[in-house]
């Protein structure tokens, strides 16, 4: 049964266009770790895509080598136990720390890190599942989409273009938005994730935005 937050998130994103379903053990496994109305939407849910990949929660495991990488030598790496819970089409990362939630993220294409300094505190249960509840009733379509110089996102044309991206695919810039890139729908390519991301981090320190 969902609850009110999920709920609303479902009423702004739509019903998941890509379904996967969590094994017992992946839950087992970030008992814990992760909050446990995260893993309730994991087992109620499934790691979905919602709108063609816009938005996906996915399986942390698959983004460790990532967040290792992108967190290297900034204070982040050394204040919490950092893990992707979710992410958008455009390879914006959604983080959660073992000790303080949902306060930080990553956004790969303009090589720059977001932390919530009003979110960091050390949360016991309640909080936990009030923060997760709080993440995912704040996202919206037009959050996890770009516009660029247009009046409405590029998403949804990127997808008639290309196709839904797949669980390890992104869309992202050629060239490059750090290397003087725009955010047109020509410059949009769809990419391995791993590959693109490991890319963008070569090219730059990120700059820590601090709210």
């Amino acid at each position: 049964m969902r609850d009110k937050y999920f709920e609303y998130f479902i009423k702004k994103m739509g019903e998941a266009t890509q379904h996967k379903e969590v094994p017992a053990e992946a839950v087992d496994k970030w008992l814990g770790k992760l909050p446990g109305q995260l893993l309730y939407y994991w087992k109620h849910e499934g790691w979905n895509s919602y709108k063609d990949g816009l938005f996906s929660i996915v399986n942390p495991d698959d983004y460790e080598d990532i967040v290792d990488m992108w967190l290297e030598n900034t204070p982040f790496e050394s204040m919490d136990a950092y893990h992707v819970i979710a992410r958008s089409g455009f390879g914006k990362l959604y983080l959660c720390g073992e000790k303080t939630g949902t306060n930080l993220s990553i956004s790969c294409i303009f090589n720059t890190i977001r932390h919530e300094k009003d979110n960091f505190n050390h949360k016991d249960h309640n909080q936990f599942n009030l923060d997760i509840a709080g993440f995912f009733s704040s996202e919206t379509p037009e959050s996890n989409d770009l516009k660029g110089g247009g009046k409405t996102g590029i998403f949804s044309r990127a997808v008639e273009k290309y196709g839904p991206l797949g669980e390890h695919e992104i869309f992202g810039f050629e060239p490059a938005i750090i290397l003087g890139g725009e955010i047109k729908l020509e410059n949009v390519r769809k990419l391995d994730m791993h590959i693109h991301l490991d890319i963008l981090r070569q090219f730059a320190d990120p700059d820590i935005q601090e709210i």
